[in-house]
């Protein structure tokens, strides 16, 4: 959760340091990733349950979250040793956040 938070300052300090093309970046490619989360999750939790059809988007999106942590690796204030090892509490957090946004449905 640290190196989660320490990834999304540090990203914030890219973008005022005018790193904000690197930073425009690595925001797009966290967009595509949630994107296809929450499309693999909707049509996962279709057909099973919520908690299978987390992991099974999550496995779906794992091009796109590599695109992602790439982009971090590649912001001049977090190495790439960093990243991999934010990247439990990054799926963590993407893995609670489909099943918490989509409690209602």
């Amino acid at each position: 959760m640290i190196r989660l938070q320490v990834c999304a300052g540090s990203l914030a300090v890219a973008l005022l340091l005018g790193g904000a093309a690197r930073a425009g970046e690595t925001a797009d490619r966290h967009a595509a990733w949630r994107g296809c989360l929450d499309r693999n999750f909707g049509l996962q939790a279709v057909l099973t349950s919520r908690v299978l059809a987390a992991d099974a988007a999550l496995r779906a999106c794992r091009t796109a979250e590599r695109a992602y942590l790439d982009a971090l690796a590649a912001s001049p204030l977090i190495d790439g040793d960093e990243t991999e090892e934010a990247r439990p509490a990054l799926v963590a957090r993407a893995r609670l956040w489909l099943l918490g946004r989509r409690a209602a449905l």
